[in-house]
């Protein structure tokens, strides 16, 4: 029997995603039991299948598994199928090596050629014209793409686009590629994912992660930032405490101005709950945040405003919702956000098929008086119809007629009809890899290294959360002035990793639940899930959640364990002096005053720290910086007037995104020195 080549790379993995683990599972278990169908192959590459019970299955060539017909009558891809794929890779591929009979087993093939090798005519042949010109036209607005390779650790191919994430399973082959978007399949993204490969290919071919822009010479890459200017001016004027009413004509056409770009959009709306956070007096307000959304906007705009880096930069074209395909979404931890008698639980998914990193926020509300019963009301918590937000933390998500945001989050349906369902799940994390999951120190650097600035990286609601797999606890205790559990873990190569959590009051016994885990009374470490910073070249993390024998959610913990108060007293060693880094944040806390306060309210001894802040950073070495502060300085004694402000705004502007950049580079000396 001739091959078929497309057939060869649908292993269990890849069938999953096509269908579901169900299905898959329920296959190979009729397949080792000798249900298999009598296989025939004609000169067409039409592939027939016939069983015993009179079920036949046609397969044309070149086409995906949902375009195969099957006598079975199922409404969607039925075990048939399934199991026809798998008995045509078991007959067309030799036996592994450890088991000389085959049987159930399933073989490997050989590595597929690369998506970019599929050309126009297969692209033609597999998706319809329609989504083939509508692909067409996203690539021609602009578009950011990144590509993992086989060798980067995914299982094949991937390509993540903003709004999908698509599976090169047989490479070449594209009818076996697979999209999490509605239409699964043969879909726009799948083209897109190929072009970029595309390129990547010319530009940087032996890289196992690429970043590709997709977009013609004609590529739209520059917006009017007078707008923006006019904000950012209004914000030095005026600050955040003279209320968001002055601030809401500048940020109103700032809106106007940014169209569809898609990651300005989302920093203005960063920006504008900022300022409310202010009015509203609210307790998650930092002034310093002030600066660093400042830095972005300045970055992004400078930095779009370059030929061919708009799309990426800006978003330019970014879709806004997509319709996703059946999602089995598992749980890798949730912290919940205080602010009065407001409640914010975040909950970080990952797409099991894909490997995508998702977010479901959800607010909800503890009524004054009701804090003793904030257990209670968390539990009776519902995302959606049949979804409640505590059994959610701990297990897994199968959703269908979600939608997927361009930063990563996910909107779920609320319609009873919309079928979602919340089932438990054993922690098992292993199948996760990059960019999700590490089990090293050296590959969160490489990580880090390879994404330096974040300010110009497309805008996710998780990026900094990570999973780190087979550390060891070396040492665990109880910090009391900070009111921390601290533990430093060691990975396989004995590189260290500080783990530190924080108690709040409104979620009493998340320390005891940290403690418990690490103590190792909840079962083997396998993994920790949680905010990713580095402190000195050193990363450290915030547990979201830890793998155990099950997994343990600090903020959903219940009665306190005693394993907190068995923990010996401990406390941070004391941070490494450096000069540059404690001038960079105390100029971070210096400038949130400024935006904080604005020109009319700055208190009288803000000119004269200003010019000490400006002297220190020379002195660190940091001239050019301290340059740029005495210059703001001098400008902002004149700027109180109309004509001087834009300038004064302008210089502001340079100085936060200069004293940004000085940061990622001193973040990135240390994680190198580290690594």
């Amino acid at each position: 029997m001739s091959v078929r080549a497309d057939l060869l790379h649908l292993s269990p993995e890849a069938l999953a995603q096509a269908t579901n683990a169900g299905i898959v599972k329920r296959a190979l278990r009729e397949l080792a039991a000798g249900y298999r169908p009598r296989l025939a192959l004609d000169a067409t590459g039409m592939l027939d299948a016939a069983f015993e019970d009179n079920v036949q299955c046609r397969w044309p060539s070149g086409m995906p598994i949902q375009q195969a017909s099957c006598s079975c009558g199922a409404a969607g891809v039925c075990r048939h199928r399934v199991i026809v794929a798998l008995a045509y890779r078991e007959q067309a591929l030799p036996a592994p090596a450890d088991e000389p009979g085959g049987g159930a087993a399933t073989p490997a093939a050989a590595e597929p050629p690369p998506p970019e090798r599929a050309d126009d005519d297969a692209l033609a042949r597999t998706i319809p014209a329609s989504l083939l010109d509508l692909a067409g036209r996203l690539a021609d607005s602009g578009l950011s793409v990144e590509l993992r390779r086989r060798a980067s650790g995914e299982p094949c191919d991937t390509a993540r686009l903003p709004s999908a994430t698509v599976r090169y399973w047989a490479g070449a082959a594209i009818e076996a590629a697979r999209c999490d978007c509605l239409r699964a399949a043969a879909c726009e993204h799948v083209a897109l994912g190929v072009w970029a490969f595309r390129r990547a290919a010319a530009d940087a071919p032996s890289a196992p992660i690429a970043t590709v822009r997709l977009g013609g010479a004609g590529t739209r890459h520059h917006i009017d930032r007078a707008p923006f200017d006019a904000l950012i001016t209004a914000l030095l004027r005026h600050g955040v405490a003279r209320g968001a009413v002055v601030l809401a004509q500048p940020l109103s056409s700032a809106r106007a101005a940014t169209g569809d770009a898609a990651w300005l959009g989302l920093l203005l709306a960063d920006l504008e709950a900022w300022c409310e956070a202010y009015s509203q007096r609210s307790a998650l307000y930092d002034a310093a945040q002030g600066v660093d959304l400042l830095a972005e906007l300045a970055l992004r705009l400078a930095a779009g405003a370059q030929p061919g880096r708009g799309e990426s930069v800006l978003g330019l074209g970014v879709a806004g919702d997509t319709a996703l395909d059946r999602l089995r979404l598992m749980c890798l931890g949730a912290r919940t956000v205080r602010d009065g008698e407001r409640r914010r639980t975040t909950l970080v998914m990952a797409d099991v098929d894909t490997g995508t990193r998702l977010v479901l926020p959800h607010d909800w509300r503890v009524p004054a008086g009701a804090q003793a019963d904030e257990a209670a009301l968390r539990a009776a918590e519902r995302l959606a119809p049949g979804v409640r937000l505590e059994a959610l933390a701990r297990g897994q998500l199968l959703a269908q007629q979600a939608a997927r945001r361009a930063d990563g989050s996910v909107r779920l349906a609320r319609a009873r009809s919309a079928q979602n369902s919340v089932l438990p799940q054993s922690g098992d994390w292993a199948q996760l890899l990059a960019p999700v999951r590490f089990e090293s120190v050296a590959a969160l650097a490489a990580e880090q290294r390879a994404h330096p600035n974040a300010a110009l990286l497309p805008r996710h609601a998780a990026r900094r959360f990570v999973v780190f797999s087979g550390a060891v606890v070396e040492e665990l205790g109880y910090d009391a002035q900070e009111q921390s559990v601290l533990a430093l873990l060691r990975d396989g190569a004995g590189e260290p990793l500080l783990l530190e959590r924080t108690h709040e009051r409104h979620v009493p016994h998340a320390l005891g639940a940290v403690a418990a885990a690490l103590s190792g009374r909840a079962g083997r470490l396998r993994h920790v899930a949680g905010l990713l910073d580095w402190d000195h070249g050193r990363p450290r993390i915030e547990p979201w959640a830890i793998g155990c024998d099950a997994v343990v959610v600090p903020d959903f913990a219940g009665a306190a364990s005693g394993a907190l108060a068995a923990l010996p007293l401990t406390a941070l060693p004391p941070e490494p002096a450096d000069p540059c880094a404690q001038r960079l944040a105390q100029l971070r806390r210096h400038l949130g005053a400024l935006v904080h306060h604005g020109l009319s309210g700055l208190p009288r001894s803000w000119p004269a720290d200003n010019a000490r802040i400006a002297r220190e950073l020379t002195a660190a070495g940091l001239r050019e910086l301290g340059g740029r502060v005495q210059a703001l300085g001098e400008g902002l004694s004149g700027a109180a007037g109309d004509a001087d402000a834009p300038a004064a705004a302008h210089a502001l502007a340079a100085l936060v995104a200069l004293r940004q950049l000085h940061e990622d580079a001193a973040t990135l000396a240390g994680v190198s020195d580290a690594a």
